[in-house]
């Protein structure tokens, strides 16, 4: 009697002469599998950064050029998550802005978050708030319908950089721009897309959509593109080429236009160099259409992206003086970036670009690459979706387009997968205009994996198209390069490309400055706090105002 339950204990694990070597094995056999894997820690890239750097001057490794003076601008996501929330497409995340500056050889960082009215409203209401996304959040935003997005913040710009009368405006593939001061990164001001003025145009014609790959014009203006979607159906839609003057930053000039049935969605564009400067531009408008109902309805991409059956690529040649463009239907590809575009000819003008069987957004979803298996088989399962460098000449006088694949044998690069390349730079020289050469981002590096990612030199002129050069590690992921010649060469190849890389295995961003034309390193940095996935960026000179690359 009295008597209290039985204590409870875990009985001690005990050695087994059998199952010591199976262990043993096992655990060789995991670490043989991650020796050879060559992404490891890829997905710690789509981690939270919250901390911020304001000017901390880094140890350098190495030797950087004593005539590399100037500032590099890096921007992307920068935070996914907030208040239990948590976006579920790369491509959304808040904005951060990173700033590397150079001077005599050394260089200080800073790294902050844009003060968008996004990520301003998200904080005070501690959710992420109701704007348009690629995808929607989980658990999902509340919706406040349809008449909420004329006030919605839609400006959580993070995709490019621009310098535009004193200030660094901050770019995604909208009209609108938001800036911030170059030296400290503070907000300086905001113009949303509705808000333009257009004297040119209709009112109704300005919209939210357009690119966020800008040229500047010999005046210093800005030179984009927009597309002027309808809310209901019937009528015209408009893509038009417009000019935004350093000293009249709220007003938009339009070039020039095409009136087509429906807009489309379009990352990047080409324009061609003549004997004045730009006088061509180069609208490639692939089948993606925004169904405005559904975007002011859901506010995400993916519930209002179309892509119509039977719909057809259409490339518009655009002539800047007026002239009626040359527009010619293709069957439907897709694309994200513009490498070049020139005259080829009197009357035929010739671009390259990023060739893909079909949108890329839903390749940069989180589920997908996070997921090894997911984002190393995405293109293969999506009719080989690759980002392909290809080449079409246009014969302006009878419409008809040649189209040739730049690379198209694992011998001109080297890859196990596909001859893979995105974010292209070119020496600033050679934008508009034939050329021999480019530096790219290459995937799929020696690899089967889609996160074996190398800085890659491409020639043009030789044989045939091929990698002379590259920049690789195992495990470490680097961002789109910027290319900065090196003062009075005549070698458009002598200079360096600057670019931060995420190491997997470690966790640790680092600054790399590597020699441009054989792409050995030159100098690193250990950066203070971490820099995830990044987008675009670009370099501006030191007592300049026009940065070397757009």
């Amino acid at each position: 009697s009295g008597r209290g339950s039985r204590p409870t204990f875990k009985r001690p694990q005990q050695f087994s002469p059998v199952l010591a070597p199976m262990r043993v094995l096992a655990l060789a056999v995991i670490g043989a599998a991650l020796a050879d894997q060559d992404d490891v820690g890829y997905e710690k890239m789509f981690q939270d950064v919250l901390e911020e750097a304001d000017e901390a001057p880094l140890k350098v490794e190495g030797s950087i050029p004593s005539w590399l003076s100037g500032t590099f601008y890096l921007t992307g996501p920068g935070r996914w998550s907030l208040g239990g929330m948590n976006m579920t497409h790369v491509l959304d995340g808040f904005s951060k802005i990173h700033k590397w500056q150079f001077h005599n050889g050394a260089v200080t960082f800073s790294s902050k978050f844009l003060p968008s009215g996004f990520l301003n409203n998200s904080i005070a209401k501690n959710e992420i708030v109701w704007g348009v996304l690629a995808q929607e959040t989980t658990p999902p935003r509340h919706n406040p319908g349809p008449a909420a997005m004329a006030t919605a913040p839609n400006d959580n710009q993070n995709v490019n950089v621009f310098l535009l009368n004193g200030s660094l405006q901050i770019l995604s593939d909208t009209t609108t721009m938001v800036a911030v001061e170059p030296a400290t990164l503070s907000f300086a001001s905001e113009i949303r897309g509705l808000n333009l003025k257009n004297e040119s145009n209709p009112f109704a014609d300005i919209c939210q959509s357009g690119s966020a790959h800008p040229y500047r014009a010999s005046d210093g203006s800005y030179v984009s593109l927009r597309e002027a979607n309808k809310m209901t159906s019937g009528g015209k839609e408009r893509m038009a080429l417009y000019k935004i003057h350093p000293n009249n930053v709220d007003t938009v000039d339009d070039i020039v236009h095409v009136d087509i049935p429906r807009a489309s969605y379009t990352h990047s564009f080409g324009l061609a160099h003549g004997s004045n400067g730009f006088d061509t531009a180069v609208v490639v408008a692939q089948p993606v259409y925004s169904n405005m109902m559904k975007m002011m309805e859901f506010a995400t991409m993916d519930k209002a992206f179309e892509t119509p059956a039977g719909s057809n690529t259409t490339v518009h040649v655009m002539p800047m003086d007026g002239t009626t463009p040359v527009s010619v239907d293709l069957p439907p590809f897709f694309f994200g970036h513009f490498l070049n575009s020139w005259h080829s000819g009197e009357k035929e003008v010739t671009f390259d670009l990023d060739r893909q069987e079909t949108i890329f957004f839903d390749r940069f979803s989180m589920a997908v690459q996070t997921n090894k298996t997911a984002r190393d088989e995405w293109a293969a399962t999506h009719r080989n979706a690759y980002s392909t460098p290809t080449r079409y000449t246009v014969d302006l006088t009878t419409g008809s387009i040649k189209e040739t694949t730049l690379f198209p044998k694992l011998s001109q690069c080297l890859s196990k997968t596909w001859c893979e390349m995105d974010l292209f730079k070119l020496h600033a020289d050679d934008i508009g205009k034939e050329y021999c050469g480019f530096w790219a981002w290459h995937n799929y590096w020696n690899s089967t994996s889609f996160g074996s990612w190398a800085i890659v030199r491409a020639e043009l002129c030789g044989d045939e198209p091929k990698i002379v050069a590259a920049w690789y590690q195992k495990n470490v992921f680097p961002s789109e390069a910027t290319f900065v010649p090196a003062p009075g060469a005549t070698d458009k190849t002598e200079g360096v490309m600057i670019f931060k890389v995420f190491e997997g295995e470690t966790g640790v961003s680092k600054l790399v400055v590597a020699d441009a034309k054989t792409l050995k390193t030159l100098a690193t940095a250990v950066l203070p706090v971490g820099v995830p996935f990044t987008i675009h960026g670009d370099f501006v000179p030191a007592g300049g105002d026009e940065p070397v690359l757009v």
